[in-house]
């Protein structure tokens, strides 16, 4: 499991990196609409001027070529990284700092372009907007068939996983079925399609760039890049579609961590594979039609570090990136706010979340009796069972040997609580350490509980005072009786 989670993040992030590369710093910068997210001008392009600019250019896509080769060489370190809480932390700050990373010198490049551009007395035109008005409304590529045909397909593996946890297909014995596991992996997928057809339909709707004061060419120019768009959500869907079904056969057939992780890998790099080509094709286009763009908007002071826009004047709330794939936030918008305040809770919460996981595998897991109750302890006491309660209780040599299905509670690969089906059965509170490779089946009246401690003796000791208390209730309860006997 754990290996698989870095080999997924690995196959994410380098691919990921090299494409921002390509995409963020292009080589031949006099050709293109931005540098560094600054309109790119016919004053940026003469005499000592351009000589400045192909010193910036230079010296900040060196910087970032370095950042990238420096990722993912680290990257193919971190594959030998074990324990998943320690993957999870290293890996999580490692991607966050790689995707600043490599914006820094773009963030910078964009600081020194815009004290360029005053130095020459330029001033910007914020607040100035070119409208073709022959074709005001934005230009659609999107056809909507084309991504709810796939999405819907994604749907039929999904009804099946609940016809074969509610047992109204029969097609498989395996005991997966009827825990909604199935169903809740196959669900998360479909609903990552309904995600990516959102998406789809929203940059689809972002307005028209008028980059000509020919009204063919802007037409032109946004179709293909609309399409080109198009083109990739309805991949993503198709892929995310095929996924979902493998999800469900796997299921039926042949069910492996290890091939699960595997196809994983495989998803995610079909995706980023879909990117890389939107990405080519994205250069060719704006190569294409380079020599045309001779209106573009002048609202460099919006973009702040050329990347994040805060215009409060534009009631969008979605606009098309200056830099990267897609489109950004206009942060001045309430919903924009709101948004901004959201990803840094997220972002907290992931860091919490990071630390609670460290403190589930790195505190012990222990089990004692006092006071005539056996209690499970990590952090704090997970369950109580009075002794009393306890109808029959066994001592089981192998672990491996239970099916265990989270219905809620923890599922790490070291670390099981909560509540489980257990080898077919409902209802389970299990309280495990994998480590430990024994346990403690205890059965009470209303429920069944699995337990152990973090290793095989602390386990036995357990077990065995256990049976001490026990045989103390029952001497004591027969005490009770031949006392109301009497």
């Amino acid at each position: 499991m754990s290996i698989g989670f870095s080999l997924i993040m690995f196959l994410c992030i380098v691919p990921t990196m090299i494409i921002c590369y390509i995409q963020v710093y292009p080589k031949n910068w006099r050709g293109k609409k931005l540098v560094f997210g600054v309109k790119n001008r016919k004053e940026f392009t003469e005499g000592e001027t351009a000589e400045k600019v192909e010193e910036i250019v230079k010296k900040y896509s060196r910087a970032a070529l370095w950042i990238t080769i420096a990722s993912c060489v680290i990257s193919l370190a971190l594959l030998f990284l074990r324990g998943l809480t320690v993957q999870m932390a290293i890996w999580t700050g490692f991607v966050l700092l790689a995707i600043v990373g490599i914006n820094v010198p773009y963030a910078i490049g964009n600081k020194e372009m815009k004290a360029l551009k005053r130095s020459l007395g330029i001033q910007g035109e914020a607040g100035v907007t070119y409208i073709d008005l022959t074709s005001a409304g934005a230009i659609h590529a999107l056809k909507p068939v084309s991504v709810w045909i796939p999405t819907l397909v994604a749907l039929l593996p999904v009804i099946a996983a609940i016809l074969l946890d509610l047992k109204v297909l029969q097609l498989s014995t395996s005991w997966v079925f009827g825990t909604f596991l199935v169903t809740a992996v196959t669900g998360s997928f479909w609903l990552v399609g309904i995600l990516v057809l959102v998406l789809g339909f929203v940059m689809d709707s972002l307005k028209n760039e008028v980059i000509s004061t020919d009204s063919t060419t802007n037409a032109n120019y946004n179709r293909a890049k609309k399409k080109n768009m198009a083109d990739m959500f309805v991949l993503s869907c198709w892929v995310n579609a095929i996924f979902t079904i493998c999800c469900l056969l796997s299921f039926l057939y042949l069910y492996n961590d290890f091939l699960v992780m595997i196809a994983l890998a495989a998803y995610m790099a079909l995706l980023l594979v879909g990117v890389a080509v939107y990405v080519m094709r994205e250069k060719r286009i704006e190569a294409r039609y380079e020599k045309e763009m001779v209106l573009l908007e002048d609202d460099d002071d919006y973009w702040i570090l050329g990347m994040l826009y805060y215009n409060p004047k534009d009631h969008r709330l979605n606009v098309a990136k200056r830099v990267g794939v897609g489109g950004t936030i206009n942060m001045a918008h309430s919903v924009g706010k709101v948004f901004m305040v959201f990803s840094g809770l997220a972002l907290v919460a992931m860091v919490v979340c990071i630390v609670w996981l460290g403190m589930l595998e790195t505190t012990p897991m222990q089990l004692r009796v006092e006071d005539g109750k056996l209690i499970c302890h990590q952090i704090w006491d997970e369950y109580v069972i009075p002794i009393e309660e306890v109808q029959h209780y066994s001592f089981c040599e192998t672990l491996s040997d239970l099916k265990l299905a989270r219905m809620s509670g923890v599922g790490m690969e070291t670390i099981q609580k909560g509540n489980y089906i257990v080898d077919g059965q409902s209802g389970c509170k299990v309280f495990l350490n994998r480590a430990a490779d024994c346990y403690i089946k205890i059965e009470t009246a209303g429920k069944t509980y699995y337990v152990n401690a973090s290793t095989r003796e602390e386990t036995w000791n357990a077990f065995d005072a256990l049976a001490k208390a026990g045989k103390k209730i029952s001497k004591k309860n027969i005490c009770v009786f031949v006392a109301s006997m009497l």
